[in-house]
């Protein structure tokens, strides 16, 4: 099967309102610097666009604010990604007296948005009438993938005979806000100062602003040009928001073109003199064609593709992972590498408020194998924050590094204290700082960058630091319990945030958590095979370098082997200690139509706490990341007996208890299942390629997209069901799709080697590019190859049993 020649588009044939806000979103355009919500541009001309069906937000990756909020009666200082100023604003008016041109003004007889994912072209044709007169308008966006720092809007309007003469209006708004959530709002609000604008009579207008932090300084210039047209632009300034206005006689051909360049500079990018600034972004606004800038940004795209085809003869399935990966690809880029860049779970945009979290996990086994200089990337910004998580951990009273469960810039954690609930108008604490497995989630994905490349400087550096640290704090934070002769892990919240205490508690917090306790074992022994793996010299630079004594080494093997785990029934795994002594929870909480069950629940002077049921099931989450024979190993190395029986009994346990309200919970759902119940697992599966494309438009995708759903979408057809999995004796490829999915073909790169996978009719077909170097060995069902350069092998697919 070959690759089809079919552009991926998304598109929307009509006009729709009520749903704008959400294709802002979902059509957003990003190069892994810039971001940009693609609001129209004729709704930030005639209004500040901030409310109503509209948002505009343009963001800089990483660039966040930690001015002082008064939230619930207290001073909280939190980071928040920053919306920047609006530079797109753009509209018309006919002839002298017609009204400006707005898409709810206009009698719209046609009306096509598509987003082209191949090379990240946002395109709008519009059909309609105004003032009596009909127009066409097609308008064409790009987030440059070749020049990170720009970004382009180009308006092509064809005008009738009869229509002389047309007004121009072109916006740069500054008094833009954060204001895209409105129950963050007291987070939230103005986090620009200091800002100024100029302006000249040739459509060029720069602005220059800071936060609260004097170290974040934004640059950003706009230049307006309308070819074969020399246009002379008045200028007015409104508060902070400029106003430029022109008119021109309609060219003879009745068409008029609109372009509008924006370039974005921050912090040492930029002079520090504000003056100099602005004057700097000016001279840099490119001048080439548009037809060239256009160019290169596609090319790019076309680049960033080929490291990473994704071909299904499902047309549906192909549009859903290439869209999935377009996100990805546009939040983590070649432009993001040198920088100092997490993993937003919402993309660049003010859901979440733009921090880090865990979700790279989601996205890391794909990464790895099609991008590791991306995931080495990701593994660097947390091992820049390894010396602040060291120090966390010490003001605990613990060792080794506690991470944060949000990050931002400094390394301290970002959690909001309080969470407001708009069905009751309370605000209601927020415990999940305490989700300290995020320190596992770190450790698991730098171990994924080191199976894939398998570079062993990496394993004496970042990498092996990394996991150590977090080694050390797992086993500085287990506490050994006499009456169990176990080592418990006490007071923490796990990936299921439904649950932050027991009921009545006077202190947040749950006991052995099945998945955090499972994943410190997991970390431990890894820590112990960093040491055994490294040669003598570079192991024992490792051990002085992090002050490792020969007895602590040890007492990870102890406490590793000696962990609790929580059972009900003997042999069923539990969420955490306790949780079957909480109360059954209705059936219609579970599947029926309702709101958000926790600002349910609270409005009712009630609590998820009290009741089994679970947003998203962490024991699943564990068997999601780790195949079964590792997943059941672990429970050897504790010596707990885990049969197949107790694997089933224990998935079909958790699955009876779980709401779905985490977009994670689906893709967990469906890579947990795909060894055991491959039915079940692609139902999942193809809800996990609804997220976002078809929610309606009142729903979280209004904030910014699901990017650890999306991530996980690619994770679980590539790592679970083509079975392809890096691993340090060679790449081991143990297919097991559904058989739903009959055709698909990708391709990826293991240890500088690269490898084109193919999947027909139960068949997979893995064959080693003709241009590769070495060879690579891959373990399957049939024993052990080694795949030279050229050579393809071709195996049966197993059916999960």
């Amino acid at each position: 099967m070959t690759e089809s020649n079919v552009p991926s588009q998304v598109v929307f044939d009509s006009y729709d309102p009520d749903d704008e806000r959400r294709r802002e979103a979902l059509l957003a355009l990003g190069n892994g610097l810039l971001a940009c919500r693609v609001c129209a541009p004729e709704a930030a001309a005639l209004h500040s666009a901030g409310g109503g069906d509209h948002y505009a937000g343009l963001y800089r990756a990483g660039w966040y604010d930690d001015a002082p909020r008064e939230v619930n009666g207290s001073a909280v200082r939190m980071a928040a990604l920053v919306n920047l100023p609006d530079p797109f604003g753009l509209s018309f008016a006919l002839d002298d007296g017609g009204d400006w041109y707005s898409l709810d003004g206009v009698e719209l007889r046609g009306y096509r948005q598509c987003l082209t994912l191949e090379n990240g072209l946002l395109e709008r044709e519009l059909d309609f009438v105004i003032a009596g007169h009909a127009l066409q308008l097609h308008e064409t966006r790009f987030v440059s993938m070749a020049s990170p720092q720009l970004a382009v809007l180009r308006w092509e309007l064809k005008v009738p005979r009869d229509v002389a003469r047309i007004r121009l209006r072109a916006t740069l708004d500054g008094g833009v806000t954060n204001a895209a959530i409105p129950r963050n709002d007291a987070y939230e609000g103005q986090r620009l100062g200091a800002l100024e604008i100029q302006h000249d009579e040739q459509g060029r207008a720069a602005l220059s602003a800071r936060v609260n932090n004097d170290r974040r300084r934004l640059a950003m210039a706009v230049g307006i040009r309308t070819p074969g047209l020399g246009l002379h632009w008045r200028g007015q300034q409104v508060e902070q928001r400029l106003i430029q206005q022109a008119e021109c006689r309609v060219p003879a051909d009745g068409r008029l073109v609109i372009e509008k360049r924006v370039l974005v500079q921050v912090d040492d990018e930029r002079p520090a003199d504000d003056d100099h600034a602005r004057a700097q972004v000016l001279q840099q606004l490119p001048q080439a064609d548009f037809d060239d800038l256009q160019r290169a940004h596609c090319d790019a795209w076309a680049q960033l593709w080929r490291r990473m085809p994704v071909a299904s003869d499902d047309a549906q399935l192909q549009l859903a992972l290439r869209f999935h990966a377009f996100h990805l690809l546009q939040t983590v880029s070649a432009n993001s590498v040198g920088k100092d860049l997490g993993f937003p779970p919402r993309g660049w945009m003010e859901g979440y408020y733009g921090q880090v979290f865990w979700d790279e996990l989601f996205a890391f086994p794909f990464l790895v194998t099609h991008f590791p200089e991306l995931a080495r990337n990701l593994v660097d910004y947390r091992h820049r924050r390894l010396d602040k998580a060291r120090e966390r951990a010490r003001r605990a009273g613990l060792r080794g590094a506690m991470f944060p469960w949000r990050s931002a810039d400094s390394g301290e954690e970002e959690t909001p204290p309080w969470q407001f609930n708009p069905m009751s108008g309370r605000w209601m604490p927020d415990h999940t700082h305490l989700q300290r497995h995020i320190g596992s989630a770190v450790a698991f994905d730098a171990w994924q960058l080191y199976l894939a490349t398998g570079d062993e400087a990496l394993l004496a550096g970042q990498v092996g630091e990394l996991i150590i640290e977090v080694a050390r704090f797992w086993a500085s934070l287990a506490r050994f319990d006499e009456s169990r002769q176990r080592y418990l892990i006490c007071g923490v919240i796990g990936p299921d945030e439904y649950h932050n205490g027991y009921p009545g508690a006077a202190q947040p917090g749950l006991d052995d958590n099945a998945y955090t306790n499972l994943m410190a074992v997991w970390t431990l022994c890894r820590a112990r095979q960093v040491l055994e793996l490294l040669p003598n010299d570079k192991a024992d630079a490792l051990r002085n370098r992090l002050q490792l004594e020969a007895d602590e080494v040890e007492g990870w093997e102890q406490i590793s082997r000696r962990i609790y785990l929580p059972f009900v029934e003997d042999d069923v795994l539990s969420q955490f200690e306790g949780f079957e002594k909480l109360e059954p929870p209705p059936q219609e909480w579970l599947h029926g139509d309702r709101p958000r069950l926790d600002w349910m629940l609270e409005a009712r002077h009630d609590s998820c706490d009290r009741y089994q049921l679970t947003k998203q099931a962490d024991v699943l989450m564990a068997h999601h990341l780790l195949p079964q024979h590792q997943y059941q190993a672990l429970f050897q190395w504790l010596g707990y007996r885990h049969d197949e029986d107790a694997l089933h009994r224990t998935l079909a346990y958790h699955l009876a208890r779980l709401t779905h309200e985490s977009s994670l919970s689906n893709v967990s759902c469906a890579g947990a299942l795909a060894e055991v119940d491959s039915e079940a697992s692609w139902a999942y599966f193809q809800q996990t390629l609804d997220v976002d494309l078809c929610t309606p438009g009142d729903e979280g995708t209004q904030e910014g997209v699901h990017l650890g759903a999306m991530s996980g979408s690619l994770d679980v057809l590539q790592r679970r069901y083509l079975g392809v999995r890096p691993e340090l004796d060679g790449l081991h490829v143990f297919p097991m799709p559904p058989a739903e999915l009959r055709h698909v073909a990708l391709s990826l790169v293991y240890r500088q080697a690269r490898l084109h996978l193919q999947l027909d009719d139960g068949w997979l077909t893995v064959t080693a590019d003709s241009a590769n170097d070495r060879s690579v060995t891959v373990h399957h069902a049939a024993g052990r190859e080694q795949l030279e350069t050229g050579q393809s092998l071709r195996m049966p697919c197993r059916a999960a049993e």
